[in-house]
């Protein structure tokens, strides 16, 4: 259910960013986004379905003792906020479908940092599921280079048919 929701989100997020109707500045896009997510959150947390927990104390960072307000200001600013607008002013150069595929780059490069930093060696399931998503980036790509068909042709109209449908128009039978 909750990966269902995810991708209708992340389906919602790409067309929304990537359209070219007058559009909106990527910073109220990533606001009324972010605006969206913390009431969702609240509501799962108020109805209990979803465990949350706060302090205001002290936290480590960086191998020091900070205010809690440090890492919370450097997620929201940082991951967050430009982020969402570097992603929404990429979506809209790229178009929809493009900027999903390529949005998935962002779960490789988290495992490969995992690995790179964390020693956290990917599973055979996961190196699988990058090459899907790499495989899927190309295709998608390769759709997008195509030419458009050409529109269809009609069939031409017989001569006695066509003088009949004007006789019709100025007045005749």
């Amino acid at each position: 259910m909750w990966a269902l929701l995810a991708a209708a989100a992340s389906a919602a997020y790409f067309l929304l960013s990537a359209t070219d109707e007058e559009p909106l500045p990527p910073i109220v896009l990533a606001w009324a986004a972010m605006c969206l997510g913390a009431a969702a959150l609240a509501v799962l947390g108020w109805t209990g379905l979803l465990s949350m927990t706060a302090s205001t104390g002290s936290v480590h960072f960086l191998g020091h003792r900070v205010s809690w307000l440090a890492p919370v200001l450097g997620l929201a600013l940082i991951s967050s906020v430009i982020g969402y607008v570097a992603g929404i002013g990429a979506a809209r150069r790229l178009g929809a479908k493009l900027a999903s595929f390529a949005g998935m780059a962002e779960v490789l490069f988290a495992i490969g940092f995992a690995w790179l930093l964390l020693g956290q060696l990917p599973s055979p399931v996961q190196f699988a599921g990058g090459a899907f998503i790499l495989a899927g980036v190309v295709l998608v790509r390769v759709d997008e280079l195509r030419p458009p068909p050409a529109p269809a042709r009609k069939p031409a109209r017989s001569g006695a048919r066509v003088l009949e449908l004007a006789g019709r128009s100025y007045g005749g039978e």
